[in-house]
């Protein structure tokens, strides 16, 4: 049986949650290594990787170069996104 193909605007890939995120969720230091590397080689294609608010499917807000834990927050709900336990210490 062939497939019919489907056209799904991308923001409609998120999938709901049961219950509620936490108000802070830790990032592993690999998993945002890895999200660094996928910017850095979809962008030449001209396709943006933007991290999105599971909850409120909204943009979130990137902090470069963080001073403290927060990686992302989203502008809604105030949930962020935070350096894991893993995180190679700042000053080393």
């Amino acid at each position: 049986m062939e497939k019919k193909e489907l056209e799904v605007p991308g923001i409609e890939t998120i999938l709901g949650l049961k219950g509620q995120p936490p108000q802070e969720i830790e990032i592993p230091f690999k998993l945002q290594k890895k999200q660094a590397l996928m910017v850095s080689e979809w962008n030449p294609v001209f396709i943006a990787i933007i991290p999105y608010c599971y909850k409120c499917k909204k943009p979130l807000v990137w902090h470069t170069y963080p001073q403290g834990r927060i990686l992302y927050h989203c502008p809604d709900c105030g949930r962020k996104w935070v350096k894991g336990g893993d995180w190679p210490d700042d000053n080393s």
